[in-house]
């Protein structure tokens, strides 16, 4: 018996053993587990994402139950995930804990620290300060600069171009905008606007001005509430547009950019915004005056001055540039400063972005820096002005059937000779590569297609195309024959015709034939009965 008690304590002592070894063994992956990208620990986290879509340097691995409202509130964020029903984005946020001092002697939040290394597409150009940044050409929409553009970051004001991008296409400049008491409220407080009261009524021209030039948060939910009925409607519509503009990245929720964890965009989709919103004449009349009044309104004896924020166009300002044309700025302490511009020399217009930066005087010099690089490096080219495409290329089945279905004179293919695309001024001339695809089946008058390759990157395209020839007045079009075979067609319908005829006559001579025999027969029968 004591044998026994012996043996089963041992037993017990085993188990407990291996019991304590497998928890020590499991105790640190727990807690490994639960670290996130930059080594911070995540006591919060009950549930963790381990899909390889969502496992990359910039991303939070480690999902939690209740996601922080403020992207601030931890030293050591580098990025918010942000997980609803209606949209999922990663959005890039900066640690505040590091202040770096301005010209002025102010302090700013250093957004540097605690970054992923930046994706830069071109290491040549200048070195800014802004998180996110991209140069995009506005006549081709080529990219020719990106930082981490694609990412997705708070917006701030800049979110008022598209607010007027989707307005202008569905208000009239008279229409009177009535404002209600959710759109002088529901705005912050201390964040700007034209000091609109509730049932004051202005236009929609100086709504615009108020929300371009002033930066009016009420005057861009009012204007939301007259073209949609609600804020909620009027961001559906907003994101639609971003949608039809390919935008990838953009989820908003407001008109006004005022701070939402669920409204963010990237430079990227910005500039697509900021290049639709410039081919409006109207957006560029309005954004690009500096100085506008509203007269007094039913509710304010006094006339409004308002002044454009943007300080590039001011020639007494020390961010001063005299290419820019126009363009919006502001800040949100989630966003930091946040700038959209454009800007033209001689005939090359461009757009910058720039977005998660420290201080507004950093975003002017990002700006101004990066116009300089490129507009001093940069040019326009034609590369398909004397480009050919009527050459004959028996192996693809398109073109061989088209060319042994016309003769040689009528073998016309056209490209779209003003395609454009920006190129270095030192570029070398093989450097410009045009790749030709001819498709096999007819997709309307569309042959094949011309991509024009810089440096192993698309840069540019045009459809090849199958024109409509006039030759002594006849419209020849595809699959259309010269003379000769119309004529060689027509002496074989001729032939085929008088066939018929031929069939016809010997047909009815049959019947007439029969038809007589019928009759003698039937006569000859009657005389063999009287003769009966």
């Amino acid at each position: 018996m004591k044998q026994l008690r012996s043996n089963i304590t041992i037993v017990i002592l085993c188990i407990a053993v291996a019991l304590s070894g497998i928890f020590s063994m499991q105790t640190p992956m727990v807690y490994a587990a639960s670290l996130t990208n930059d080594g911070s620990s995540d006591d919060t986290s009950t549930n963790e994402n381990t899909s390889n879509d969502s496992a990359n340097d910039t991303a939070n691995d480690t999902s939690t139950n209740e996601e922080s409202s403020d992207p601030n509130t931890s030293n050591d964020n580098t990025t918010e995930r942000q997980d609803t029903s209606d949209a999922k984005a990663v959005v890039t946020t900066i640690d505040t804990s590091v202040k770096i001092m301005q010209e002025d002697g102010t302090e700013v939040v250093d957004p540097t620290v605690g970054q992923p290394p930046a994706v830069i597409s071109d290491p040549e150009a200048p070195a800014i300060v802004s998180n996110n940044a991209i140069v995009m050409d506005a006549k081709t929409g080529q990219i020719l600069y990106a930082k981490n553009a694609y990412d997705a970051c708070y917006p701030a004001s800049i979110t008022k171009i598209m607010t007027c991008l989707v307005a202008l296409e569905h208000v009239n400049m008279n229409d009177i905008i009535t404002f209600s008491y959710d759109s002088i409220w529901g705005i912050e407080r201390d964040s700007n606007h034209i000091a609109l009261d509730v049932g004051e009524k202005i236009t929609a021209e100086e709504c615009f001005y108020g929300i371009l030039l002033q930066s009016a948060n009420e005057a861009s939910w009012g204007m939301a509430e007259h073209v949609a009925g609600s804020v909620s409607a009027f961001a559906d519509m907003m994101n639609e547009k971003a949608a039809e503009l390919g935008c990838t990245n953009t989820h908003f929720v407001n008109a006004n950019g005022l701070h939402d964890d669920n409204h963010y965009t990237s430079c990227y989709d910005m500039a697509l915004i900021t290049q639709a919103a410039i081919a409006n004449p109207v957006f560029r009349t309005i954004d690009e005056t500096v100085y506008y009044q509203i007269p007094p309104t039913n509710l304010c004896e006094e006339p409004r001055d308002i002044w454009h924020y943007l300080k590039m166009i001011y020639p007494s300002s020390p961010y001063y540039y005299e290419y820019c044309e126009g363009g919006k700025t502001r800040f949100t302490d989630q966003a930091h400063n946040t700038l959209t511009t454009y800007a033209k020399k001689n005939d090359m217009e461009l757009i910058c972005v720039v977005m998660n930066c420290a201080g507004a005087a950093n975003t002017y010099k990002d700006s101004i820096a990066l116009y300089d690089y490129y507009f001093d490096r940069y040019t326009y080219a034609y590369p398909l002005t004397s480009y050919n495409p009527n050459q004959t290329d028996t192996s693809n089945s398109i073109l061989n059937n088209f060319y042994h279905g016309l003769d040689h004179d009528t073998f016309h293919l056209e490209v779209d000779r003003d395609v454009t695309v920006v190129v270095p001024f030192d570029m070398k001339e093989d450097d410009l590569v045009l790749d030709v695809t001819y498709n096999n089946t007819i997709q309307g008058n569309v042959v094949g297609i011309v991509n024009i390759i810089y440096k192993d990157q698309l840069v540019g395209c045009s459809d090849i195309t199958y024109q409509d020839l006039v030759v002594d007045g006849e419209v020849l079009s595809w699959g259309a024959v010269h003379e000769e075979k119309k004529n060689s067609i027509a002496k074989v319908i001729r032939i085929l015709v008088i066939i018929l005829i031929c069939i016809l006559a010997a047909l009815i001579i049959l019947v007439f034939v029969r038809n007589r025999r019928y009759r003698y027969l039937k006569r000859r029968s009657r005389s063999s009965k009287l003769h009966f």
